[in-house]
């Protein structure tokens, strides 16, 4: 799920962000580059999630995405992640590709468990990855898993990567549950990024009201 792209020209570094060359089309630089907060200033009160179609989301991580380009072929939602208004990134929640999955002594069935998949944000924002996630776990939980009967969420983050993402997915009720290996999936393209470790990270749907734990305005600064 997490990456860290580093830009030569700048030096930067950006959540899960490849900034196009000149003239890009996507659906969030169509009208020209989006306005972002300036470091210190808050901003997760602004941040929004909306449903967007699947052409949209594919568009964004065509243009934007590091290292996963496409479209998840079990998707059940995509999330907008806009900040004032502008559109500035998306996410999937989707099932993985697992038959179950063991966790504290309890054995979660595939169509019990959802990924968040291909959080990209496809401007140089720092922290709006971390508040984005906070607010589409929220809206996911409340409009999707329980109707759904999902019980186990689940999403992977690079090994070599630390960042608010980290401390956000701790903070919001998520617990690492140890390391996958490396190695190509034989039924599907080969990616870079399967040769990298990653973290395993899950979280279990509360059952009735929403969980208030950490909020997302923590994330602004």
């Amino acid at each position: 799920m997490t990456s860290v792209h580093h830009d030569d020209a700048t030096g930067q570094t950006g959540f899960q962000f490849t900034r196009a060359s000149g003239g890009c089309d996507c659906p969030i630089h169509h009208d020209g580059e989006p306005v972002t907060a300036p470091l210190g200033l808050r901003f997760a009160e602004r941040v929004q999630i909306e449903t967007i179609p699947r052409h949209v989301a594919g568009a964004i991580y065509e243009a934007h995405h590091s290292y996963m380009d496409s479209v998840p072929l079990t998707n059940l939602v995509h999330h907008g992640l806009s900040y004032q208004g502008q559109l500035m990134g998306a996410i999937t929640w989707r099932h993985p590709l697992i038959r179950s999955l063991n966790h504290d002594e309890t054995r979660y069935e595939g169509d019990e468990i959802v990924e968040a998949a291909r959080i990209c944000i496809g401007v140089d924002f720092p922290n709006l990855a971390s508040a984005a996630l906070a607010r589409s776990m929220d809206q996911f939980i409340r409009r999707e898993a329980r109707r759904r009967g999902i019980r186990l969420l689940l999403t992977f983050v690079r090994a070599d990567f630390e960042g608010s993402m980290v401390k956000a997915l701790r903070a919001k009720g998520w617990r690492c549950t140890g390391k996958t290996g490396t190695g190509q999936a034989g039924n599907r393209p080969d990616k870079q990024i399967r040769e990298t470790p990653k973290w395993r990270f899950v979280c279990e749907v509360p059952a009735g009201h929403d969980r208030r734990q950490t909020t997302v305005e923590q994330w602004s600064a």
